[in-house]
């Protein structure tokens, strides 16, 4: 079901939205719809947390085809969506942690700054868990030789926006078995994905870490980098009205999710 609305929008400047819907296209709809309220006088700064169920998410460039096991995920049950943020394709479950930030474009003047801000918060929170992740260019973080962690951002009119997966008990063999095609030199006019051997924070620590323990350590490293006050809120009614219908027109859409017709010819709705 989706989130509560909000009849008024709170005073203060950082909002966490704590919400997951059971769908990946719904929750790649919300994406957009809070990038694309950002120029709204209602809008505010915002830090999205988010799960999905087992699903492989392709950046905006790429053919379905050549990155996932499309066999493989309709036997499965794994969703296969597409966001509207450029990079490589990701393989999400439960044991996945989604960290969202959106601002106005000063948060970030370019993708690498962007990038930069919003993976100190990571490896800030990695730390305080014991954990030493460094960067690997352009928008991944590893430990060890790892990857754990990758991202993707936008900067359009009025938003700055990146989010981030992070690896903290996903299936890893799962991940590997539905991005096959993505670890193999396929040619292919669209972008491909970088392939890196990866793990998740569970197995680099070697003990049991949970989603919600990493997510509250976020909220710290957030607030203390970012200088900031996070107050949990809810969805605003323009926000929620364009997240209905990016999701009616666009991401519940064959042609979007996989096809991708979209990135050539057009934008979709705004």
């Amino acid at each position: 079901m989706p989130p509560m609305v909000s009849g008024e929008m709170s005073s203060e400047p950082w909002r966490l939205l704590d919400y997951s819907y059971d769908s990946a296209f719904q929750n790649l709809a919300l994406e957009e719809a809070l990038a694309r309220s950002m120029d709204s006088r209602n809008s505010r700064p915002t830090i999205r947390f988010w799960v999905n169920p087992p699903s492989v998410i392709l950046g905006r460039f790429q053919k379905a085809s050549a990155e996932v096991d499309i066999s493989l995920c309709q036997q499965s049950g794994v969703q296969i969506a597409r966001r509207f943020t450029g990079g490589g394709a990701v393989f999400h479950d439960e044991g996945t942690l989604n960290f969202t930030i959106v601002a106005q474009p000063e948060f970030g003047t370019t993708l690498t700054e962007l990038n930069e801000t919003s993976s100190a918060i990571i490896l800030d929170a990695f730390r305080a868990l014991g954990l030493k992740g460094s960067i690997l260019p352009p928008n991944s973080i590893i430990i060890g030789e790892k990857k754990v962690c990758g991202a993707a951002g936008a900067l359009g009119r009025g938003f700055a926006l990146w989010h981030s997966s992070i690896l903290v008990s996903t299936n890893i063999n799962r991940l590997e078995l539905a991005l096959t095609p993505s670890r193999k030199g396929n040619v292919t006019p669209y972008v491909h994905s970088r392939w890196h051997a990866v793990t998740n924070l569970q197995n680099a620590s070697g003990h049991s870490v949970s989603v919600n323990a990493v997510k509250a350590q976020l909220i710290k490293s957030a607030e203390e980098i970012l200088h900031v006050n996070l107050h949990a809120d809810l969805l605003g009614e323009e926000e929620a009205s364009l997240f209905r219908r990016l999701y009616s027109q666009k991401y519940s859409l064959p042609d979007w999710n996989q096809m991708g017709r979209y990135t050539q010819n057009q934008e979709g709705p705004k």
